[in-house]
């Protein structure tokens, strides 16, 4: 087993390939796809993308998180689970198909050809996720690095040379994007599958696979939370599409607004990252948790009212520089979208705490009364305003969400709501709002602009005492080595 040295070094790298490729992907690759297939045929595949990544759950059922933790804790099962495993994924990838399909043809959905691919994708996506897992249990976390990059790089490599270089391979449609995402995605589960074969784990198939009762009652519950957060993520995508009467077009303008809200969520993913092992070690030995709850609410929050403060004021100019066009309805929604990221980080930290100290349970009743809400919300917002009334949707149900599980925290388990942090996010945002309306029409660039605004956000976190993510990070290091 690796030293945490090890850990340290391997979780550096995971952030540093990440922080480089997932960009890359997201506007080089993803955005420029979408600026040639055309918003309506974009629209189309991530309506049925949101249609797939919500039933994606039928293809895991929380296995693949139960089942890293039991490879983790026993050597023993190293050898003796993954083939048991691996033949429920593969039942559960043809379930989820059967599912998908017949979901679709009762939602009269035409364009199968999209539809197939998208579950293709997810089917490779949980199947490599799986395999990482066993990695990850091992503790291989070097490797596991950059196969967390594999697929994305693959995509690079491929679909730049159809975007930036026509004249070698033909131009990109959406077709051969979708083919590419597959073909990367099965690639980098091969390779997965050979490097495990290599380190000598046998899939071999046990006489007794099927999972028992216990079983399924300690894994459902993370299965279903997350089947909540995907419905409450994605489903209003492939609502839009099917309701407006403007859909494909409605979707495509939605899908290039959460495309940065998706980015600009990344680093809540990282975050979460490090609070779920930090927080469910110190809570097990009853140990103070406030302090790192508090820091990374401190660090999320203030980075998301810098991020849409900035988007919500530039977001003519950024609608220009990423899209090419001044459509006033995407610029509208394009400022509707982003305020979500509040919501979607209240979520991330008290939602890892109540799953860290084992209220899961709890967090999933939480997620189930809000995706009711998006739900019923969407259905009556979006007939009459389309991507708009998808981001009202978010807007309101993410915040529901966010304030339920940190009242729901403050209240079961005594963690304070820190009264004066709150009000210096809401300084902040008047402070930059101010900012960008006082120069608005300075003869200095949009990037300028943006780089003071992110100077004016570190110093009121620096002045104000908030910015604490870095004593945390010392002081998981210390716990742990």
């Amino acid at each position: 087993m690796k030293k945490p040295s090890g850990f340290y070094s391997s979780l550096g790298l995971l952030i540093l390939l990440n922080a480089i490729i997932k960009p890359v992907w997201i506007f080089a690759i993803d955005r420029q796809v979408q600026n040639v297939v055309g918003i309506e045929t974009y629209g189309i595949y991530f309506s049925l993308l949101g249609l797939s990544v919500v039933f994606s759950f039928l293809a895991d059922w929380g296995f693949t998180g139960f089942f890293n933790r039991q490879l983790a804790a026993s050597e023993e099962n190293f050898f003796r689970l993954p083939g048991k495993f691996l033949l429920l994924k593969l039942l559960f990838a043809l379930l989820y198909g059967l599912v998908i399909f017949i979901a679709a043809w009762l939602s009269g959905v035409k364009r199968w050809d999209i539809l197939f691919y998208v579950v293709l994708i997810q089917i490779f996506t949980s199947l490599f996720v799986f395999l990482r897992a066993i990695i990850t249990a091992q503790q291989w976390f070097k490797t596991d690095a950059w196969l967390s990059i594999a697929d994305k790089g693959l995509m690079i490599i491929t679909c730049g040379i159809l975007l930036w270089f026509p004249l070698l391979a033909g131009s990109i449609t959406l077709e051969r994007f979708l083919f590419l995402q597959t073909a990367s995605l099965a690639i980098a589960t091969i390779l997965a599958f050979i490097f495990l074969v290599k380190k000598g784990v046998h899939f071999s198939i046990p006489k007794k696979w099927l999972p028992d009762r216990k079983l399924l009652a300690q894994a459902l519950p993370f299965g279903i939370t997350v089947l909540l957060m995907s419905m409450h993520a994605r489903l209003d995508a492939f609502l839009l599409e099917r309701m407006n009467t403007n859909g494909p077009y409605q979707a495509g303008i939605y899908a290039a607004a959460y495309r940065l809200l998706d980015a600009s969520n990344m680093a809540g993913y990282l975050v979460v990252s490090f609070m779920l092992p930090f927080i469910a070690r110190r809570w097990s030995k009853q140990e103070e948790i406030t302090t790192v709850i508090h820091n990374c609410r401190h660090f999320l929050l203030m980075l998301a009212t810098g991020i849409i403060i900035t988007i919500v004021s530039l977001a003519p100019w950024i609608q220009r520089v990423l899209y090419h066009h001044n459509d006033v309805n995407a610029i509208e929604v394009l400022r509707w979208c982003l305020p979500a990221l509040a919501g979607y980080s209240l979520v991330q930290i008290y939602g890892t705490v109540l799953t860290a100290t084992g209220r899961i349970m709890d967090f999933f009743f939480i997620n189930l009364g809000c995706v009711v809400v998006n739900i019923v919300l969407n259905l009556i917002l979006i007939p009459a305003w389309g991507a708009k009334g998808c981001c009202i949707a978010a807007i309101s149900s993410q915040f529901l969400c966010g304030i339920a599980t940190m009242l729901y925290v403050k209240q079961k388990m005594g963690v304070s709501l820190h009264i004066r942090s709150l009000l210096i996010y809401i300084f902040t945002a008047i402070l930059l709002s101010g900012f960008f309306y006082l120069c608005k029409d300075w003869p200095v660039g949009k990037w300028m602009l943006i780089i003071v605004a992110m100077m004016i956000t570190v110093a009121v976190m620096l002045t104000s005492k908030l910015a604490g993510l870095s004593q945390w990070i010392g002081s998981w290091k210390k716990q742990n080595g």
